[in-house]
């Protein structure tokens, strides 16, 4: 897992090229020229989804072997649960190629990571992660979910 700031961002370019490439394509958005849905930057090697939502309790962990998810915060601020994914106990969904997804019960022994505007994340398959959680009290927020195949 990386966390840092966009500022910090060229920080990461020799971790992996696709990484790269999405930090620098959302580092353009603000809270006034954000709007929600899907860009491909290159099919589907790498794209993101442009997120609004109000953030909420912690209820699964998920994690992902194909994919590498950056997470970008442009307004608002969250939480993300962060745990090594072989030490999910609670398995509800075994991992499924298709979705790309290994789901289990969220378990309180997760890290929190507190992810800011401005801030991003890199979670890789080690990670499982509970995003979306509230930090302090729900808030709508804008957030960014850039998926790099590995």
């Amino acid at each position: 897992m990386i966390l840092d700031t966009l500022k910090n961002a060229s920080s990461y370019a020799s971790v992996h090229e696709g990484i790269n490439q999405v930090l620098k394509a959302v580092s353009v958005y603000t809270p006034e020229n954000y709007e929600t849905g899907k860009v491909e930057v290159d099919g589907d090697r790498i794209y993101y989804m442009r997120n609004a939502y109000a953030t909420k309790e912690p209820t699964i962990f998920e994690a992902h072997r194909k994919y590498i998810d950056v997470m970008v915060m442009i307004e608002g601020e969250e939480t993300i649960y962060v745990k090594q994914t072989d030490d999910l106990k609670n398995i509800t969904m075994e991992y499924d190629e298709t979705k790309d997804a290994l789901l289990a019960e969220f378990e309180n022994d997760g890290t929190p990571v507190h992810l800011t505007a401005g801030s991003f994340v890199v979670l890789f398959p080690q990670d499982a992660h509970a995003p979306n959680c509230i930090y302090g009290e729900s808030q709508n927020v804008k957030k960014i979910v850039c998926k790099v195949k590995l």
